[in-house]
């Protein structure tokens, strides 16, 4: 059974599939309906939605980790709440239940939960039944483990939704057809803009396994993207993409990872401080303070 690899920072492989998410809402569809088989009903748009699950009894905020809305006009028709789960928490077993009950009350529209697991351990316990205590009113998620993620090997396979080409690498990209998946993840990038191009490089650094990246590595140094100086694709784009706004986004997915980490370790976050974390732009300070996110006690000590 092939996993996503876990390269010693276990917020890389819990934001991967979030920022995926986040850049294109046609790979929450192609999880739901191509991967799992369900159906969304028949719509006009897609939007991301708020992730703030706001309960008007709490003044904090919990956070699901990415929700789409399906839109038929104005109208919300679906929505859909994606989770990457590394392990199993009792704790989802309630937040969960929360999340789906939350966004059906805001948004008056059905809306169904699918899970990312990087094993078949994690995916097991999260596919079991969620008893809420009343009658009928039972959760099951929908999952999706490794086994479900395609072996993309051709680039067209994915055209429109390239996010998929590095699910796929970050799955099966050390196994028997490791090299034609990631050759197929690196040719997807020459349908995305510079910026994208720098982020799904820069993701791939640091989520695929050791014989993944040296193949990738290999297939870098065979392209006429590397340079006699030595420097590969990755410094190129990063020159040239980093000054067409990428470094934005870097600096909203660092502050989601650091609100998850407070939030996972139990830490309130009042509007003041989210605003804060959520406003910064400096990729540096935002790494720095999720560093000290992981040995402080309360939220003040984060700015201290």
């Amino acid at each position: 059974m092939p996993s996503f690899n876990v390269r010693q920072v276990v917020t890389h492989e819990h934001e991967a599939p979030l920022r995926l998410l986040q850049d294109n809402p046609k790979l929450a569809t192609e999880l739901y309906c191509g991967l799992l088989g369900q159906r969304i009903p028949d719509h006009t748009s897609v939007k991301e939605g708020s992730e703030a699950m706001t309960r008007n009894d709490k003044p904090d905020k919990r956070d699901c980790d990415n929700l789409e809305v399906y839109y038929q006009g104005e109208k919300a028709v679906f929505a859909l709440i994606v989770e990457v789960q590394l392990r199993p928490s009792d704790a989802k077993h309630y937040s969960w239940p929360d999340y789906l009950v939350s966004v059906r009350s805001r948004l008056r529209c059905p809306v169904a939960l699918v899970v990312i697991c990087p094993d078949e351990a994690t995916a097991k316990w999260a596919g079991k039944p969620i008893e809420t205590g009343h009658m009928g009113f039972t959760l099951v998620p929908f999952v999706v483990d490794p086994s479900l993620i395609p072996v993309i090997t051709d680039p067209e396979e994915v055209r429109g939704c390239e996010q998929m080409a590095l699910l796929s690498a970050m799955t099966h990209g050390d196994g028997r057809d490791g090299h034609d998946v990631v050759a197929a993840f690196w040719g997807s990038l020459t349908n995305l803009p510079e910026y994208l191009q720098v982020k799904y490089t820069r993701i791939a650094s640091n989520t695929l396994t050791d014989i993944a990246l040296e193949r990738l590595e290999a297939i870098m140094t065979d392209t006429i993207y590397r340079r006699n100086s030595g420097n590969s694709i990755l410094h190129r784009l990063e020159a040239e993409g980093e000054a067409r706004g990428e470094a934005r986004g870097e600096a909203r997915g660092e502050a989601n990872m650091l609100l998850r980490i407070l939030e996972q370790r139990g830490i309130p976050v009042d509007e003041t401080a989210r605003a804060r974390i959520r406003s910064c732009t400096d990729i540096e300070q935002l790494e720095r303070w999720a560093s000290q996110a992981l040995n402080i006690e309360k939220i003040e000590e984060l700015f201290a």
